[in-house]
C-alpha cells in the first residue's frame, strides 16, 4: 500500500517522483489522421494493474478481469479502498470507468452519498473520458493523489477487514465498529493498541563541535597509535565530557527501569489475583448469557401469535361435544327421564347456549381470518 507523494504538482500530472514518469501514457498521433487513436481495453488494464506503484496495492475482486480494488493511506494516516469497476461493456461503449470507496461513509466534494467518485472531470460523462483520452491507470492515479492529498471526512467504517486496517494504523476515526455494532463492548486490544503512548524522548548529550583538549596537541601518527591501541583508545574516550555524559544518563535509564520492573514484581500477586476474577466473572457471564438465551427462547415461544387452525379446530370440537350433550339430555327426558320440567329446560338452555357461544366464535374466527379484519 503507498502512501502519499511529496513531490510538488502544477496541473495535470509531469514526469515527477509519485506515481511514475507517465509520458507514454498518452494517447500518440498517427501520422496522416487528427483523431488520435483509442486505447483498447488490454491496454487500460495493463496501465493499471502493471503500474510499479498501483500493482502492490491493488488486488482483483471480481470472477472475470472487471474489479479490482486499490488500496491507500491519506495524509490524515487512514486506509481507504478505491474499488474500480471497467467492465469490456463500458471500454467497447467508450464509457468511463466507476469508482466507488468501499467500507466506509464518509464525506468528500468528490464523492456522492453512494461514496461515488463524481468530481474527477475525466469520468464525468462519456464525452469528457474519450476527450481525455487517458489511460485507466493514470486516472485511477490521480483519483487516489487527489483523496490522498485532500482526505474524506470519515463517518463510520463498515468493513470489518479495512476497519481492522485502519486500528492498526492508527487513523483519523478510532471507532471502528459499524452502526449495528456500536452497543457492544470494545475490543481490549484494540483499545489497548489505539491508547499505547509514544516513547518517552531522551535527552542525548549535544554532538561536540571540536576535538577534546587532550588530543589537540597530538600528530598524526600519536593519533594512529592511538587507534590501533583499544585500551589507550577507550582510556582517552572514557575521559571526553560526552561520554561521561552518556554513561551517567545509562546508568539512570537502568536505575528507573529496575524500580519499575520491581514495582511490577510486589503487585505480580495483585495481578494475578485480578485475573483470577475476570476469568471467573467471565465464565459466570457465559453462563448468565446460556440462561437468558433460553429464557428468550420461552419467551417468544409464550408470546408468539396463536396457530389459528388449532383454534378453529379446538373450538369446532367444543362445539359438537356441546350439541351432543344437549341432545343426549332431551333424548333421555322424552324417554322418560327423572326431573320436572323447569329443570330439564334450565339445563337444556344452559347446554344449548354453550353450543352456540362456541359455534358463534367459531363463526368470527372464521371471518377474521378470511377478511382479516376482526
Amino acid at each position: 500500500m503507498f502512501s502519499w507523494s511529496t513531490s510538488s504538482r502544477k496541473g495535470r500530472r509531469n514526469g515527477g517522483d509519485y506515481p511514475g514518469n507517465r509520458a507514454s501514457s498518452m494517447a500518440q498521433t498517427i501520422q496522416g489522421t487528427i483523431r488520435p487513436p483509442e486505447f483498447d481495453r488490454q491496454q487500460h488494464l495493463d496501465s493499471y494493474c502493471q503500474d510499479e506503484t498501483l500493482k502492490k496495492s491493488t488486488r482483483k475482486v471480481s470472477v472475470d478481469d472487471s474489479t479490482y480494488d486499490t488500496v491507500f493511506q491519506t495524509t490524515s494516516g487512514d486506509a481507504l479502498i478505491l474499488r474500480v469497476h471497467f467492465p469490456p461493456s463500458l471500454t467497447d461503449n467508450g464509457r468511463p470507468p466507476q469508482m466507488t470507496l468501499v467500507g466506509v461513509k464518509a464525506t468528500h466534494p468528490w464523492l456522492d452519498r453512494s461514496m461515488k467518485i463524481v468530481g474527477y472531470s475525466a469520468i464525468q460523462s462519456d464525452a469528457s473520458w474519450r476527450e481525455a483520452r487517458t489511460l485507466l491507470g493514470v486516472a485511477v492515479t490521480e483519483v487516489v493523489t487527489h483523496l490522498q492529498l485532500n482526505p474524506p471526512v470519515i463517518e463510520d467504517l463498515t468493513d470489518p477487514g479495512l476497519a481492522k486496517l485502519q486500528a492498526t494504523m492508527g487513523g483519523s476515526l478510532r471507532n471502528t465498529t459499524s452502526s449495528k455494532n456500536q452497543n457492544n463492548p470494545p475490543n481490549y486490544n484494540s483499545l489497548v493498541n489505539s491508547r499505547r503512548s509514544p516513547p518517552p524522548p531522551v535527552d542525548m548529550p549535544k554532538i561536540p563541535q571540536q576535538f577534546p583538549d587532550e588530543l589537540n596537541p597530538k600528530s598524526r601518527e600519536e593519533l594512529q597509535k592511538l587507534l590501533k591501541d583499544e585500551l589507550e583508545f577507550l582510556s582517552v574516550v572514557g575521559q571526553t565530557p560526552v561520554y561521561r555524559e552518556m554513561k551517567l544518563q545509562r546508568e539512570s535509564i537502568l536505575d528507573e527501569n529496575a524500580k519499575l520492573a520491581t514495582s511490577m514484581l510486589e503487585r505480580q500477586e495483585e495481578y494475578t489475583i485480578l485475573h483470577g476474577q475476570v476469568t471467573d466473572l467471565k465464565g459466570s457471564l457465559a453462563t448468565k448469557l446460556q440462561e437468558f438465551t433460553a429464557w428468550q427462547q420461552k419467551q417468544d415461544e409464550f408470546l408468539k401469535p396463536p396457530n389459528l387452525a388449532l383454534i378453529q379446530k379446538e373450538l369446532n370440537r367444543s362445539r359438537k361435544k356441546a350439541f351432543d350433550e344437549s341432545e343426549t339430555m332431551g333424548s333421555d327426558w322424552a324417554d322418560g327421564g327423572d326431573g320436572n320440567v323447569d329443570d330439564f329446560c334450565k339445563n337444556f338452555i344452559e347446554q344449548r347456549h354453550e353450543m352456540h357461544i362456541r359455534a358463534a366464535k367459531l363463526e368470527r374466527l372464521k371471518h377474521q381470518t378470511e377478511t382479516g379484519y376482526a
